[in-house]
């Protein structure tokens, strides 16, 4: 096959690959498989109350909410839209940055291949949640400040500032981004001559691209006594009865586990195979590189974008819990460093007999994950148990509340902010359900109007199932009705199990908000 066949036929693969799992997503989300996660319904919930920001994150998901819903309606399929599109456009630019930029068509369809088999990402094109549009701006990024150090023109660091701008209003963690960019500049600048005027272009772009994304979040912060500041200090045990632990190893192997899961395993040693390459590359260790076509300069990038990040939140899982997204940022890099492992791997002399059973894997794996109707796993250990049987609850709600004179007389709260999200998605007539206050951490619930006092009735939902209600939900209502336990069901499968109370005569006083837990 001459060299002109091969670019033409891995092009094909490349644009087949986006084609199709562009339809894989959409026929997933269109097909009902699993409902809304109780963050993708709390998102689009703050889309019905655009805000300067929010209390656990910036206004970017809200809006991107606001405008799939605007021309697909408020379904599953208009929430999610936003991630199948933030999913295409990363593969586009990553087939773009590589197969063109580069001119290596053959690593940018490897590429597209991990990164579609990878449960991060396969995830992060489902679920409309804060780390696909945060990825999509790191991407992109990272594409501006390699073409940056090269070319040097004003419309890439104008890019870059929009892209660092959009991804710290989609979540804090784009502010890695800053110093990460800073470093591999400086890094790339020692050993080569950088385009005119790159460092003041630089500059402005990170400092005016950061004070613009994190300007609509410091006025809502400002205005709202600096309760987004403190959620995230005591989530990441820096403010708070966590911080007084300085180091405890109980929360290391739950989180290093959880980056073998996210990243999925095969895909995890190619990374670290691909990172230990390049960086035996880049110290000139080895009398031939053995990525002889990858620029200095991007190598660096790959280099500075991985380990730091990668690191930073390995060592801070000795300090506090870490969530296993929170490194989402270093899997750009990382993914781009394990597709070229493996293309070594793949095409290298002699042919391994089996060089294609880890994209094989992957396929299984992404099939798995889009064939949930169809998988015979139920229960709670399945992972996605828990995005299952919302609708149907709505549903017994909504009968409940016909009960009690119907939305006009009764209004439904929940016990967790995730629960008062699902209801106002999937009650009938999607309107917002409440949050009870107390006993419990702040969230967005707290900072919107309460329940009207002239309302009668109301149906309290909480999960699993409990055999009498709270004491503080008594103190609101002159009677409450014996628990009704709701077992649900969805496309087959069972579904989560729910307990609801109907609560008679609203004493018109909610509760505050009791205490300082972020």
């Amino acid at each position: 096959m001459t060299e002109r066949q091969s670019s033409a036929l891995y092009w094909g693969l490349s644009l087949s690959v986006i084609a199709l799992t562009t339809w894989a997503r959409y026929w997933f989300v269109a097909s009902g498989q699993l409902n809304l996660s109780p963050d993708e319904a709390q998102y689009w919930d703050w889309s019905r109350t655009l805000q300067w920001s929010y209390y656990s994150k910036g206004p970017l998901i809200a809006l991107i909410n606001a405008l799939s819903t605007f021309f697909l309606g408020a379904t599953e399929l208009g929430v999610r839209a936003g991630a199948m599109v933030g999913a295409v456009l990363m593969q586009l630019a990553v087939l773009g940055w590589i197969g063109i930029w580069l001119r290596r068509i053959r690593t940018a369809f490897w590429t597209l291949v991990v990164l579609n088999t990878t449960v991060l990402f396969m995830a992060g094109g489902l679920l409309m949640t804060t780390d696909n549009p945060l990825l999509a701006c790191w991407i992109l990024g990272m594409i501006c400040l390699s073409l940056a150090v090269d070319k040097g023109s004003l419309p890439l660091f104008i890019l870059m500032g929009l892209f660092l701008a959009l991804g710290i209003a989609a979540k804090y963690t784009m502010l890695l981004f800053i110093p990460l960019a800073m470093a591999a500049s400086f890094w790339i600048g020692r050993g080569q001559d950088m385009p005119a005027l790159f460092w003041p272009r630089l500059l402005k772009s990170l400092g005016i691209g950061g004070a613009a994304g994190l300007l609509p979040i410091l006025v809502w912060n400002a205005t709202h006594d600096w309760a987004g500041i403190k959620h995230v200090l005591y989530r990441g045990a820096m403010a708070g009865e966590k911080a007084k632990v300085f180091f405890e190893l109980k929360n290391f192997p739950e989180y290093l586990g959880s980056q073998l899961g996210v990243v999925t395993p095969w895909w995890f040693v190619f990374l670290f195979i691909g990172a230990w390459l390049v960086g035996r590359q880049l110290l000139r260790r080895q009398a031939e590189p053995v990525f002889p076509w990858l620029p200095r300069p991007m190598a660096i990038i790959l280099t500075v974008f991985f380990w730091p990040v990668w690191l930073f939140f390995l060592f801070w899982s000795l300090h506090a819990k870490v969530e296993a997204n929170w490194s989402a940022t270093a899997y750009p890099a990382g993914i781009l460093l394990a597709a070229m492992a493996l293309e070594r791997f793949v095409h290298r002399e002699p042919r391994p007999r089996w060089r294609f059973a880890w994209p094989v894997l992957g396929v299984v794996v992404f099939a798995v994950l889009h064939l949930q109707a169809f998988i015979p796993f139920d229960g709670e250990k399945n992972p996605v148990h828990r995005l299952r049987g919302w609708q149907e609850l709505g549903q017994k709600v909504d009968e409940a509340r016909q009960e009690l004179g119907g939305a006009d007389a009764a209004f439904v709260f929940g016990s967790e902010y995730g629960v008062a999200a699902e209801l106002s998605f999937y009650v009938p007539g999607q309107s917002r359900a409440y949050c009870l206050a107390g006993g419990r951490k702040m969230n967005q619930y707290d900072f919107w109007p309460a329940p009207d006092p002239s309302a009668q009735n109301a149906v309290f939902v909480v999960k699993g199932e409990k055999g009498k209600v709270a004491e503080r939900v008594l103190e609101l209502f002159e009677s409450v009705d014996e628990p009704r336990v709701v077992t649900t069901a969805q496309g087959g499968r069972v579904g989560q199990t729910f307990t609801l109370f109907l609560c008679r005569g609203y004493k018109g006083v909610w509760p505050a908000q009791e205490g300082g837990s972020f």
